[in-house]
């Protein structure tokens, strides 16, 4: 046994074996259609970890085909099924801003209670997530019920919903195997410049999975309040630009965080753009956050990040 064994690494608890490498996703039950994990295992360890997009859109855009603005808005919506409104209301904005079209307060109210809408559906969503990855059946049929009917709720309908969405987060809070499970993993570092969004503002918090759940809830809460004391939501779209030519940048805190997008525009059409994304930053912490943890550990603290696989060059 000695003989056959004496070449493979040595684990941490002192026995040689065959490492492998293991691939989760792209459809693995508590993470996102479209990522795919590599593990190398040794036993229920993980040694190693990488994650990556199969479903990504490309971040830059200096030579592809020049498009039409609406088109271009809608391409870029329809390429982030995760946060679509986000997106849309980024590219109106950076086209707004290339054509020099000045702000209305009216449609820019209307636009952030849509943006802070989404990001309540983007929440709970992720909580349905966390409810299949740990067994929660309860909590993934609450959250994706709640989901479903905020995604496109008026005003009235979402001041409606708050004590429901006030009341999960109550029971959450009363479920002491949830934090037993989440308190602890995945740990970030609060000096980490790639954090955005939930994951930095939670990294002040304790930066662990358990802290990430609360970051969340408490932004339900503070986009509900938003709401109420906006307009009515509405879908971001176009204002009239004409046959204009420009450069505009732009930033939209979407729900997994600032994305910003820089474009130039000829004629009324786009001919170049660059994207950069949350998600793009946040996929790089994974090799960090699975190595030396055990198997299930790394699984819950890469579900607790909230990637979107679609806001990712593949």
């Amino acid at each position: 046994m000695i003989e056959v064994t004496k070449d493979l690494p040595r684990s941490a608890d002192g026995l040689q074996m065959d490492w492998l490498e293991v691939p989760f996703g792209p459809v693995f039950p508590g993470l996102p259609g479209g990522l795919k994990l590599t593990f190398t295992l040794d036993g229920d360890g993980v040694t190693a970890g990488q994650a990556t997009s199969l479903v990504g859109m490309a971040t830059e855009g200096d030579d592809f085909e020049e498009v039409e603005a609406g088109t271009f808005i809608e391409h870029l919506a329809s390429a982030m099924p995760l946060a679509p409104v986000s997106y849309r209301l980024l590219a109106c904005q950076a086209i707004e801003q290339a054509a020099r079209v000045n702000d209305d307060p009216a449609t820019t109210q209307a636009r952030n209670s849509a943006l802070e809408r989404e990001r309540i559906a983007s929440h709970l969503g992720w909580l349905a997530q966390v409810g299949r990855q740990l067994g929660f059946t309860w909590l993934t049929h609450r959250a994706s019920t709640l989901q479903l009917q905020v995604r496109d709720a008026n005003r009235k309908r979402l001041v409606a919903l708050e004590p429901a969405l006030r009341a999960l987060g109550t029971r959450l809070g009363r479920t002491p195997l949830l934090k037993a499970r989440l308190k602890g993993i995945g740990v970030l570092p609060t000096e980490s410049s790639d954090l955005r969004g939930p994951m930095a503002r939670a990294a002040n918090e304790g930066g662990d999975a358990w802290a990430r759940l609360w970051q969340r809830l408490a932004e339900i809460s503070a986009s509900l309040d938003l709401i109420k004391g906006a307009g009515e939501p509405e879908l971001p779209s176009l204002c009239d630009i004409g046959d204009v030519s420009g450069t505009g940048e732009t930033t939209v805190d979407t729900p997994r965080g600032e994305a910003r997008l820089s474009l130039k525009l000829e004629h009324g059409h786009v001919k170049s753009y660059k994207l950069d994304t949350a998600c793009s930053h946040h996929i790089g912490l994974v090799e960090k956050l699975v190595e030396g943890r055990e198997l299930g550990d790394a699984l819950v603290a890469v579900g607790s990040l909230d990637l979107s696989p679609w806001e990712v060059a593949p």
